[in-house]
Formats: C-alpha cells, sequence, structure tokens
C-alpha cells in the first residue's frame, strides 16, 4: 500500500502542472485498487505525470502497477503504465517517478536516465554535507525537485575538488535550458562552492549541457542563497 502521502502530478502542453493529494480513497475496489475522484481545473493536453511519495518514517515502498485518470464528463482517459517500485529501498531507490500518457492519439514520449554531474570547487569550505536537490527544466516542462541522495563515484558526497554523478529519470525533456540547485543548509558549514552543473541525456551520450556558476551556494558568502537558477551556455 501506499504511504498517506501520495502525490501525482500532470503536466499539460501548456507546461502547467495540477499535484493532487492523494490522501484518503474515495472508494476502496480491493487491497491493491483503489478509485478515487478529484476536483481540479482544465487540465489541457496532459502528456505525462509525475508521482511522488513522502519518505514517512515506516514507509518500506509501494509497487505502483498503473494509473488511470478519466473526465467525467468527456469520458476522455489517460492510462499510465508504471510496473515499478517507489521506494528509498527498492528498484531504483527513488521517491519520484514520472510516466508518459500511453494513448493511440499521441507518441508516447521517452523515459530518459539524465547523467546529472555536480562539480565541486576547489576551495577551503567548499564540501558540504546538507542534502541536495536539483531540478531540470527543458523544453517539455521540468523534473520537479530530485533529491540527489545516491552518487555514482565512490566515497562521501559534495566533497573539495570531486564530480558526484547522480541519474535522475524522467520524460523526456528534449531540449535543456536551465537547472535550480540548491540543499537544505543542514549541518555546520553547509555552503557549497559549486563550479558547475553537467547534464547528459543519458550515461552514453556524447551530447551535454553546461550550467557554469562558480560560485557558493551559502547564505553568508557569494550569493547569499541556499538555492541558484543556471542557464545553459
Amino acid at each position: 500500500p501506499a504511504s498517506s502521502s501520495a502525490f501525482p502530478s500532470v503536466r499539460n502542453c501548456t507546461q502547467r502542472c495540477r499535484r493532487i493529494p492523494v490522501i484518503e480513497p474515495a472508494l476502496t475496489i480491493s487491497s491493491s485498487w483503489y478509485l478515487l475522484q478529484v476536483e481540479t481545473g482544465d487540465l489541457g493536453g496532459v502528456y505525462k505525470a509525475r508521482v511522488s511519495c513522502d519518505a514517512v518514517p515506516g514507509f518500506e515502498g509501494w509497487h505502483l502497477k498503473s494509473f488511470h485518470l478519466e473526465e467525467l464528463h468527456t469520458k476522455q482517459e489517460l492510462n499510465f503504465d508504471c510496473s515499478c517500485w517507489i521506494s528509498l529501498n527498492r528498484g531504483d531507490k527513488e521517491l519520484v517517478k514520472e510516466f508518459p500518457v500511453v494513448s493511440e492519439d499521441q507518441k508516447t514520449l521517452p523515459v530518459q536516465k539524465y547523467l546529472v554531474s555536480l562539480h565541486v570547487g576547489d576551495r577551503w569550505g567548499a564540501d558540504t554535507s546538507a542534502n541536495v536537490h536539483m531540478t531540470l527544466h527543458g523544453r517539455r516542462g521540468d523534473t520537479g525537485a530530485r533529491k540527489l541522495h545516491t552518487s555514482l563515484a565512490k566515497g562521501r558526497k559534495f566533497q573539495r575538488n570531486k564530480v558526484d554523478s547522480f541519474l535522475v529519470e524522467a520524460v523526456s525533456l528534449s531540449h535543456l535550458h536551465k537547472v535550480v540547485v540548491g540543499h537544505d543548509g543542514e549541518g555546520y558549514g553547509a555552503g557549497m562552492y559549486l563550479k558547475m552543473v553537467t547534464v547528459k541525456e543519458s550515461q552514453d551520450s556524447d551530447k551535454e549541457w553546461v550550467f557554469p556558476l562558480w560560485n557558493w551556494l551559502d547564505t553568508h558568502l557569494g550569493l547569499c542563497e541556499n538555492v541558484c537558477e543556471i542557464v545553459t551556455v
């Protein structure tokens, strides 16, 4: 079963997003099938959905097979095939997943595993033990804020003069134009000196987007902010 805080979000072709909290099922069909009725504004042409769960204590994970949306007046149906774990302990250990609409009327967009690399500078105090998050923005919307918790590089994350790489799975964003990167400020001396962020569409891709910063993410140094927006060169 899901935790008490599951949040499907749907995104349409005009880049508007609607977040739907799933707190209490309106009608429980069985132990593994829930039917809910929610009120939203006009969603327009939906092409993907994002599902997330809060990491509440004792939450072991949620295996989501599929979900379906039906507009009650027009009877339009949107189908999403999932078949994955939303969990920090199983699958790819993520609490946020995106799924493209599966429809005969429109092309199903590919799901990419973006390789996101953070390049920490060679300065005293450049490292951080804070929780770092990242949002990728492209022609087809954004990924939503993603916590960067499982680095592909060995050793402690976000250390001085180190590059940490992460896989961020999302429905294809097309051309990327900016990232938002930041941290929660937790821990002593939480500020981080970040040289740049680089992003590839996959681990094997030759194309790379570069987002230069060469500044502090710190409330007392540089930008005097823990979060910043960086555009690509």
